[in-house]
This record gives structure tokens, C-alpha cells and sequence, in this order.
């Protein structure tokens, strides 16, 4: 089984507590496991002790975060969530079992990715997010699915070359 990836890529940091917190309701989740390095106080955390995600991340830092569940658009399960940012900005990454997308049924494969695209579009609109890449780990190029940036504005053609 191979796992996908969602990278939120150059996202501004100071976005990154409204996106972590109130648009994904990050702390209300059910965290299987997280790690997290306070620069400041020079400990290893979890994410509930994280009070300011920003903060945490700077002036650069990483951390992941584990989750039983996430909502976006569709339900994913088993869901690995890394941050990597430098001083401005940095990258989200979301990785997941690809089975929790592609299914045995084409028809609801196909409806999931069009509400998991329309809910990544939105969010790219609403945090000015230059870019979203959706691929197989690792995410790349080589293993690109579909990047959504300002170029392609239907992504019908996009999901059937998943699908089929």
C-alpha cells in the first residue's frame, strides 16, 4: 500500500495558527502521537502543549503531528501532518494511506476528489497558498498527480486520469 502526500507549499507563518487552528480545528482532534522542538525553552513538546504554533516555528523549525482523523472536504484517516518552515515561510505536508482516497468504486473515488480538490482550492485561495501539491510520497515531480496553482482552473481531466 502506498501513502499520498499533500504539500502546502510557501505558506506565510503568520497564517499558519489561523490554518492549524481555526480552520482545521487541529486541537480538537484526536492526536495519536506529535513532536514538537521549543527554540526557546530547548524541549521536545507535543502538540498539546503547543499554545502558539508560530511561535514554535521560529525562528525556523519543524514538528509533526499524528492524527487518528482529519477533515478535508472528505474524512482521511491515519493522517501525518509535517511542518518544516524557515524564518517567513514554510511547507505543510499531509500524508495518508492512498487507500483512504481510491477506493474500490470509481464513481465515489471520483466524487471524494472533487470535494477534496474544491476544499485544497479554497484553502489555497484563503491563505494565499502559491501552491498545493497532491502526489506519492514522496511528492515530487516524478510522482506528481496534480499541482493546483493559478494555471488550471477545471480539474475534472485531472481526477479522471487518477481514477482511470
Amino acid at each position: 500500500m502506498e501513502n499520498l502526500e499533500i504539500i502546502l507549499t510557501d505558506i506565510n507563518k503568520r497564517k499558519v495558527n489561523n490554518l492549524i487552528y481555526n480552520e482545521l480545528k487541529l486541537s480538537t482532534l484526536k492526536v495519536k502521537s506529535s513532536h514538537f522542538y521549543d527554540n526557546i525553552l530547548k524541549k521536545d513538546m507535543g502538540f498539546a502543549q503547543v499554545k502558539n504554533l508560530e511561535e514554535i516555528l521560529s525562528p525556523k523549525g519543524t514538528g509533526n503531528i499524528f492524527l487518528e482523523e482529519l477533515e478535508l472536504g472528505i474524512s482521511l484517516k491515519n493522517v501525518v501532518i509535517v511542518f518544516s518552515f524557515d524564518e517567513e515561510y514554510g511547507d505543510i505536508v499531509f500524508n495518508f494511506p492512498e487507500s483512504e482516497i481510491l477506493k474500490d468504486n470509481m464513481h465515489e473515488n471520483k466524487i471524494s476528489l472533487k470535494k477534496l480538490l474544491e476544499y485544497l482550492v479554497n484553502l489555497k485561495k484563503n491563505y494565499d497558498i502559491p501552491s498545493v501539491i497532491i502526489g506519492y510520497e514522496p511528492a515530487d515531480e516524478d510522482t506528481l498527480i496534480i499541482e493546483i496553482n493559478n494555471t488550471i482552473a477545471n480539474y475534472e481531466k485531472e481526477i479522471d486520469k487518477i481514477i482511470f
